[in-house]
């Protein structure tokens, strides 16, 4: 017969809400006026506003067998703080059940049950005992503690003059020198110096390997894909998704990237609206749409995707570009087909030119143009790396005499799952011949 499954953390049913307080506009309030709103809701002339909720979390199950490492993704105001709080008893359910085996270690508020006035050796036997340690318990680790914690020198200062950062290293090492059999982390990882950082991410994969259980809130999805066998998406307290973490982990990017779409899809609306007027560039913000120009050729649409036939904003390190203009010439304008000129620029959102170019440089001769038309320009790949970045368009005379210059007429943002450095991602192959020359040396009789 099969042995029953122990959960470490076994969650049923589960809803918390919380009562909405909703300020009005100009609702400030007086003596008076507060006296009289009084008097008329006991006379009955006017009620009482109704009461507003919104859930935190919703009728959540949640079952974590003893051992297994659990991520939870999702936005802010998701839940996923909520659900760690009832997990520890901070808050108390609504509706449904939380149960906890074992003992539990929580790194929920940076510096929780630290009182600032205490020194930081009287928190951690006071925050020690809290954790269910005995006096003798905490004596026997404290060196461990504060030697991991890097504080040998701070340690019997008051925790108010700690920094952030610091506070961080005492609460983290204080959890995990308890002997946890339960590891609750929300994102007090994202405070500190890289190198403690490193070392509570190497401590963590080693109560992993012990077969401690984990449940770790953080908006670091490579991370939730490294140290977890499982990951649950919340959205508005309710579970979107749950398994294997890549799989929930790019359904979740998806989702952020459908959402992160259609923003920039209003915000380019109102770009194109705002273009109108024709403006001049001196003094405008580099970062700001502008328009100037003639417009004896004017550019009356442009549009950017990853392919030919749909639009987008949000593209990716390994997409092509295909950048469409639209344009009509107007019949009082007599130009050479010679002298016209189209040009693209690419520019990150704090101005930085990345890449510029226009028909001219490449050489491209323009055709002799007609009362309307099309240009279209395509990037085999785009190479950029993650971040916001704005595309001009223009078209000018070869001199320079601008007939339509749009500067900042498209934003979009590239996404990318490799956090390089820098502004291009060029393709490139790492080796190692002699490496490879030694394998092969290896092989020979």
């Amino acid at each position: 017969m099969a042995e029953a499954v122990q959960y470490s953390i076994d969650i049923v049913s589960l809803s918390k809400r919380f009562k909405r307080q909703t300020i009005r506009r100009g609702g400030y309030s007086t003596v008076k006026s507060s006296i009289l709103n009084l008097l008329r809701r006991f006379t009955g002339v006017s009620r009482a506003p109704p009461l507003n909720f919104t859930y935190a979390v919703k009728d959540l199950t949640m079952r974590v067998p003893k051992g297994t490492s659990m991520g939870i993704i999702g936005r802010n105001g998701s839940g996923k703080s909520s659900l760690l709080k009832l997990i520890t008893g901070i808050y108390k359910p609504e509706r449904g059940t939380v149960r906890v085996n074992g003992r539990v270690a929580a790194l929920i508020e940076l510096g929780a049950g630290f009182h600032p006035d205490f020194s930081g050796r009287e928190n951690l036997f006071l925050s020690g005992v809290m954790h269910g340690l005995t006096k003798k318990e905490i004596q026997s680790r404290f060196d461990q503690i504060v030697s991991f914690a890097e504080l040998e020198d701070v340690i019997d200062d008051p925790v108010r003059t700690y920094s952030s950062g610091m506070y961080m290293r005492l609460g983290f090492s204080l959890a995990v020198h308890t002997d946890p059999d339960v590891l609750l982390v929300d994102e007090v990882l994202a405070v500190g110096d890289e190198a403690f950082v490193s070392k509570c991410r190497d401590r963590i994969s080693e109560l992993r390997k012990e077969g401690k259980t984990l449940l770790i809130v953080s908006h670091d999805l490579p991370a939730i894909e490294r140290w977890c066998d499982e990951a649950i998406w919340l959205d508005k307290g309710e579970v979107k998704d749950r398994g294997d973490p890549r799989r929930v982990i790019d359904r979740y990017r998806e989702f952020l990237e459908r959402g992160e779409e259609a923003s920039l899809k209003r915000e380019n609306e109102e770009i194109e609206s705002v273009k109108e007027e024709p403006i001049t560039p001196e003094g405008s913000e580099p970062h700001q749409p502008q328009r100037w120009g003639s417009r004896e050729v004017e550019i009356t649409s442009i549009e950017t995707g990853a392919s030919t036939d749909q639009r987008h904003f949000v593209l990716h390190s390994e997409d092509q570009l295909s950048i469409k203009i639209r344009y009509t010439v107007h019949a009082s304008a007599s130009i050479p087909a010679d002298e016209i000129v189209f040009g693209v620029c690419i520019r990150r959102s704090d101005g930085l030119t990345v890449f510029g170019t226009n028909t001219d440089i490449e050489r491209i001769s323009s055709p002799t143009l007609t009362q309307g038309g099309e240009v279209g320009c395509r990037f085999a790949r785009l190479g950029l790396l993650e971040g916001s970045y704005l595309l001009d368009v223009a078209v000018h005379r070869r001199d320079g005499y601008p007939y339509d210059y749009h500067q900042g007429a498209v934003r979009f943002v590239v996404r990318s799952p490799k956090k390089r450095i820098g502004v291009f991602a060029p393709e490139l192959e790492w080796e190692f011949p002699q490496i490879a020359d030694t394998k092969r040396a290896a092989n020979v009789p």
